[in-house]
């Protein structure tokens, strides 16, 4: 694909100079031009040049200016500029030039050969940052896909729990309401009954007071999470985030219908996959993301 040279100054005939010098090379670049900076801007936020070469002194925006609101916009920020001169050539001019983002400073009257160098050596360089950004998207596509495959997956893990937890709960107001209707005459037994069925009334409420809310990870979370720890699996992610919000290992056992025992495993593996010091509070640590 050609590369685009955005060529900036007042003065057509400069712009012409530069154009044949760049033409002389027969290298097939796409050429623009603007007769200042603020003209400048536009083109660059539309045609996304690879380079530009960018007088200092010009009427309604000067080329300082220009360069310090490119090096503001996300689209303009990366986009080399050569800032060019034949009147600001102190060091103090050329220490202003780098501190306002310009990638190099050449002096009026252009010299060919040098001028050539350093316009195909940023032409190089802006390349270099076009496929470091293009390989960045890819990886940001892949992240985000990652991402959304392991919030689904939650989201599904959630969503059988509480049907298993609805479904176990309705099995034990069933029960409570069968063993409620029954007549019994023996007093030792109805007392005995009487007591299951306390004890299944505080089962049926227990099933109700964790919300779904407290063991579903908001995408936030998630984010936040991989982030820093982009290994964890979706199994680990629900746990961190029901351990954020304080569930005991009891709490937890119950809402995924595991053992007591292997959400404890499932803890001490997850510390072990962070890294987390053996004094640091694991609910406190996961408080941050």
């Amino acid at each position: 694909m050609n590369q685009k040279i955005l060529i900036v100054d007042d003065k057509k005939e400069y712009i012409q100079t530069v154009m044949n010098f760049i033409l002389k090379e027969a290298i097939p670049h796409a050429l623009l031009c603007a007769p200042n900076g603020k003209v400048a801007i536009e083109i660059a936020r539309i045609e996304q040049p690879d380079i530009i070469i960018m007088d200092w002194e010009m009427p309604e925006m000067n080329g300082i200016e220009a360069i310090k609101y490119l090096k503001q916009l996300p689209e303009t920020m990366d986009i080399p500029v050569i800032l060019a001169t034949g009147i600001r050539l102190t060091p103090v001019d050329l220490k202003e030039a780098f501190e306002a983002g310009a990638s190099d400073f050449i002096r009026k009257p252009l010299e060919e050969t040098e001028f050539l160098a350093r316009m195909n050596s940023h032409l190089n360089l802006a390349k270099y940052i076009k496929t470091i950004r293009q390989q960045q998207d890819v990886i940001a596509v892949a992240q985000q896909k990652n991402l959304n495959e392991k919030i689904s997956e939650l989201k599904n893990r959630v969503a059988e729990n509480e049907t298993h937890r609805k479904y176990f709960k309705d099995i034990l107001e069933t029960v409570v309401k069968r063993l409620e209707e029954v007549e019994i005459n023996d007093d030792s037994i109805k007392s005995e009954i009487n007591q299951i069925i306390s004890k299944l009334h505080i089962s049926v409420k227990n099933f109700g007071i964790i919300q779904t809310n407290t063991n579903t990870p908001d995408d936030n979370f998630v984010r936040n999470l991989l982030a820093r720890f982009s290994n964890l699996t979706p199994q680990e992610i629900q746990l961190s985030y029901m351990i954020r919000n304080n569930l005991s290992s009891k709490e937890i056992a119950s809402i995924t219908f595991r053992e007591e025992a292997s959400v404890k495993v499932a803890r001490s593996r997850l510390r072990k996959k962070i890294e987390l010091e053996p004094d640091t509070n694991l609910s406190n640590f996961l408080q941050q993301f």
